[in-house]
C-alpha cells in the first residue's frame, strides 16, 4: 500500500486493517502524537498526517487497524473511551474490543 493509497481509504471512512509490516513502512508519513500502552493490545497511537487524527491500534501482534477523526474532540473521546475499555479488561471484565466495529 502507498500512502496516497492509505490517505484516500482513510478519507473514505470507516477502518483500514493494514499488516504491521506494511505499517512499518507507511508510519514515518504521519507525526505520532500520543501513545497510550493499553497493557493489553499493545500501545493505542494517535497520529497526525495528511488526513488529520489517526487512530493505530493493535488488535494482533501482525495487523493494524487505523480509523481517522474529522476533530481533536472526536480523538479524545475515543481515546478516552477505549482506555476505559482496556481497563475493564485489565480489571478482568471478560468483554473484547470489535476493532472493525465504527464507534
Amino acid at each position: 500500500m502507498t500512502p496516497d493509497e492509505l490517505n484516500r481509504r482513510l478519507k473514505e471512512g470507516g477502518i483500514v486493517p493494514v499488516a504491521a509490516r506494511e505499517w512499518s513502512k507507511l508510519a514515518h508519513h504521519f507525526e505520532e502524537v500520543e501513545c497510550h500502552d493499553t497493557f493489553v493490545a499493545g500501545d493505542l497511537v494517535i497520529v497526525r498526517g495528511e488526513v488529520g487524527l489517526v487512530a493505530v491500534e493493535q488488535p494482533s501482534p501482525g495487523e493494524r487497524v487505523l480509523r481517522r477523526f474529522s476533530s481533536n474532540k472526536e480523538a479524545d473521546r475515543f481515546v478516552q473511551g477505549r482506555l476505559d475499555q482496556y481497563e475493564r479488561m485489565w480489571d478482568g471484565c471478560g468483554c473484547r474490543i470489535d476493532y472493525y466495529k465504527d464507534e
